[in-house]
């Protein structure tokens, strides 16, 4: 009685917010100084409710998260209606390096790659544990394992396309790692084989509908959410059985990244669309915040480059041409940059790389960034001069690095993939660091929905994705995070008599 009471007082401050709309008439009770809230009471600057649409799923936000949420609604039958704010869906997905860590795939499978996803966890359970990150190993597991039917369905039902396996096998990249089918940054051959799977079994994507406010009925229950079109100031509700909150992360918002994160607040964001505006939406539902201040993920400005040492050989050096960093892990270089105030760093490669398996996405970078690119050189000497770094301590570098190559082993940074030499003709990409994924977000249960501060489920919301305390680095977390989420509405509906 007294967790429902707290609750009525939260909803009445955020009705008289304007971050809370009352469909239906007024929470029952009594306001401050003991007055009665009329049904004909509203908050300045606000219209009244009217919906003029009705969905059973209701998602916010159109990225990989959230269509992926929409697959178990849609499959079942359900109504679904997938609103972004922007005018194209896909989110900040689409501009993603592509790469999915996956465990048992069926296209790994095809490629002669076994792995148990069971085994695999077990060996990740640690590293999780190790950062503190316990609060719910449960659900963390069953994202882990979730990975790999997201894997499976999005090619087999809906037609996504991945890159074979066997073009990178035995290259000695990583066959844990599942891309796009041109590679690194091909996220359109993923997304848009999903998206248009969805509409083809019934869901409707609606875009340029920003999320506002939750609508609430008189118990003070979640039954819609009010959408403005950005571009028009349109005004749009939308009555929902439920809604999954799957609006990304809050990189983007110097104001939060200020409040939660103020040792990234001077990096600038890697995207510009992360602003929070779903978690600010859940917590006006009495929704709570977990692990704010863990650091978002560093990422260069080139994001698909960081990512190369996966699958080729290049060395990657300071203003001053020396080494930092290990070149085989995407975050360690704007990281280590970040934290020695270098400012900027390159990375320096060959033809190794513009013939290697991710050649089309190496190209795509070289053109893109032209402006950036140094090379090709035929010398060490030439190439110091382009990069303007100190040719001794450019010559030294590479002097030190090939003896690592050649004992086979690298004991200065320690790394494992692609030890290899480089040779002429030599390029160089500039880089600078930036912020990317933040990982803090809303609380949820183990069935993803939203929960309170006394841990107690808020009906009817839901959350996925890159809004929820942190889903992983990469893609197919997230994926798999929204199909978690779709599964568990899908129950809700059909416990609740919801026939579709």
């Amino acid at each position: 009685m007294q967790a429902a009471m707290n609750r009525r007082n939260f909803l009445k401050g955020a009705i008289a917010s304007g971050a809370v709309l009352v469909a239906g008439g007024a929470l029952a009770g009594c306001a401050s100084g003991g007055s009665e809230t009329a049904a004909t009471d509203t908050v300045v600057g606000t219209t009244p409710v009217e919906f003029a649409e009705e969905t059973d799923v209701l998602i916010i936000g159109t990225g990989i998260a959230g269509l992926s949420a929409a697959m178990d609604p849609v499959e079942a039958g359900y109504k679904v209606m997938l609103a972004d704010k922007r005018d194209t869906y896909g989110g900040e997905s689409f501009m993603a390096c592509g790469v999915m860590n996956v465990a048992g795939s069926d296209a790994q499978k095809r490629a002669g790659v076994e792995s148990d996803p069971e085994a695999m966890w077990e060996k990740y359970a640690p590293i999780i544990e190790k950062k503190g990150e316990t609060d719910d190993m449960e659900y963390k597991k069953n994202i882990y394992l979730t990975q790999t039917e997201w894997a499976n369905r999005v090619e087999a039902d809906y037609g996504a396309q991945f890159q074979p396996v066997e073009d990178y096998k035995d290259t000695g990249a990583p066959t844990s790692m599942l891309l796009p089918l041109n590679g690194i940054g091909d996220m359109t051959s993923v997304l848009t084989p999903l998206v248009n799977g969805l509409q083809e079994k019934g869901a409707t994507l609606e875009l340029n509908r920003k999320a506002t406010n939750f609508i609430v009925n008189a118990d003070g229950a979640v039954t819609g959410v009010r959408f403005v079109d950005p571009t028009t100031d349109k005004i749009t509700d939308v009555k929902a059985k439920k809604v999954v909150i799957a609006t990304g992360g809050f990189s983007c918002n110097q104001v939060m990244v200020s409040e939660y994160m103020p040792q990234q607040a001077e990096l600038c964001p890697l995207t510009v669309y992360s602003m929070g505006e779903g978690h600010e939406l859940g917590r006006s539902i009495g929704g709570v915040y977990a692990h704010m201040d863990m650091d978002s993920n560093r990422m260069s400005d080139l994001a698909q480059v960081t990512v190369w040492g996966y699958f080729g050989p290049n060395v990657q050096v300071t203003p001053m041409g020396r080494r930092f960093i290990k070149e085989d892990q995407s975050h360690d270089s704007p990281s280590a940059c970040a934290e020695q105030g270098l400012g900027f760093w390159w990375t320096i490669f060959d033809n190794q790389l513009i013939e290697g398996s991710q050649a089309w996405n190496v190209e795509m970078n070289m053109k893109a960034h032209a402006d950036r690119l140094v090379g090709p050189c035929d010398t060490l000497e030439d190439l110091a001069a382009a990069m303007d770094v100190p040719v001794e301590n450019l010559k030294a570098t590479f002097t030190e690095y090939d003896g690592f190559v050649d004992a086979g082993e690298d004991t200065a940074f320690g790394k494992k993939l692609f030890l290899q030499k480089l040779g002429a003709p030599y390029y160089a990409l500039k880089h600078f660091p930036f912020r990317y994924k933040t990982h803090g977000g809303l609380k949820i249960a183990t069935d993803s929905q939203l929960v309170d501060n006394q841990g107690a489920p808020i009906a009817n919301v839901y959350c996925c994705g890159s809004t929820t305390p942190d889903t992983g680095s990469d893609l197919s977390p997230n994926g798999a995070s929204g199909i978690i989420t779709g599964k568990a509405v899908v129950a809700a509906l059909q416990s609740e008599g919801g026939e579709a």
